[in-house]
């Protein structure tokens, strides 16, 4: 399953790595017996809908760029399980954070993730995202969406880890040429929380998100 960028006029190589992210914010319907196939079919559906989506915006997007801002919220993000992927970067610490933290952290980490995966959007060229698979994982309501995208002759291979939730499968981390984002974000994040507190790293995240 293919999905091609040609519609901007600025081919961008150097985000092509970056690309598949926007898939990891794919929901898949789990009302078919065959959910992996299923997972496939949507996988390609959604990212057809957000290249549309920036097609049919370009005079907005080019009079003011964070239009992808909206985007991104309005498509991408609502598609991701945000209490599983902010459990899981925060790890130990999650248990430790109050009420309070926890909403704040999730608030601030939501937009630090729409500023940053509407930065490589903008600059979509001839990119293509082809799903080559998925792959059971850790029980029944976990699996792994496998794709590559490919500029030229370049490939780079991205997962998403999806997981079934009241009937439906939402993401909740994607795996980029064998990077984890859970894992990158949960490295970083924890080194300020021990520095700084997780009061420290919700401020952080908010000045970075101004």
């Amino acid at each position: 399953m293919r999905v091609s960028w040609n519609f901007l006029a600025r081919p961008s190589g150097t985000f092509a790595g970056l690309m598949g992210v926007m898939l990891l914010l794919t929901s898949i319907s789990a009302k078919a017996d065959d959910s992996q196939a299923q997972a496939m079919a949507v996988v390609e559906e959604t990212a057809a809908e957000v290249v549309a989506a920036i097609a049919d915006n370009q005079d907005a997007l080019r009079a003011d760029p964070e239009a992808l801002l909206q985007i991104v919220d309005d498509i991408l993000l609502p598609r991701v399980d945000f209490d599983r992927m902010s459990r899981l970067t925060l790890g130990r610490f999650w248990a430790r954070a109050s009420e309070q933290e926890r909403a704040e952290f999730q608030v601030e980490f939501r937009r630090l993730l729409v500023r940053t995966y509407a930065g490589p959007l903008s600059s979509l060229g001839d990119q293509e995202i082809v799903v080559t698979g998925v792959r059971p994982g850790a029980d029944e309501n976990d699996l792994l969406v496998r794709s590559e995208v490919r500029d030229g002759g370049q490939a780079i291979p991205v997962d998403y880890r999806m997981h079934r939730e009241s009937g439906d499968w939402m993401a909740y981390d994607v795996i980029i040429d064998g990077i984890s984002l859970i894992n990158n974000y949960r490295g970083s994040f924890g080194q300020q929380i021990q520095r700084d507190g997780m009061r420290g790293l919700i401020e952080t995240l908010r000045s970075r998100n101004r």
